[in-house]
């Protein structure tokens, strides 16, 4: 079973051997080869994109009372998104960042929500101690 979304792919596997496969795919994705893409050249002006890599993955294996049941899984995820853009010129070579809008968001929002934890605990532990003076 292969189910291909934006990057992601889950696949089922049956047997030992279609499980190292898969493993070995997953690790594939970190060959240098991914990091860097295809140069595109167009007239004096070369461009290659350099990419961020996450790959991770679990296994278990379990036994029942009495070897009367044994089971295993696994599962894992690779993914890949551009970081940057190597332009090669003749005036010389330029690195541009690709920025992520939604990893900013992500950040700003989680900063904010520390904050606000923090202030009202502040807040909090203000009143109970202005409550103990009188």
């Amino acid at each position: 079973m292969n189910e291909p979304n934006e990057g992601f792919q889950a696949q089922a596997v049956g047997s030992v051997g279609e499980a190292t496969d898969l493993i070995g795919r997953l690790f594939d994705v970190a060959a240098s080869g991914a990091v860097f893409g295809t140069p595109a050249t167009s007239g004096e002006r070369t461009i290659v994109t350099a990419s961020e890599l996450s790959v991770a993955m679990g296994v278990g294996v379990g036994e029942g009372p009495d070897a009367a049941g044994q089971g295993g899984g696994g599962g894992g995820f690779s993914f890949g998104r551009p970081v940057a853009v190597v332009i090669v010129e003749p005036q010389g070579v330029r690195v541009e960042p690709v920025v992520d809008v939604t990893k900013v968001a992500i950040a700003m929002f989680t900063a904010l929500g520390a904050m606000f934890i923090a202030w009202s605990r502040m807040r909090r532990g203000a009143r109970c101690r202005y409550r103990l003076l009188l």
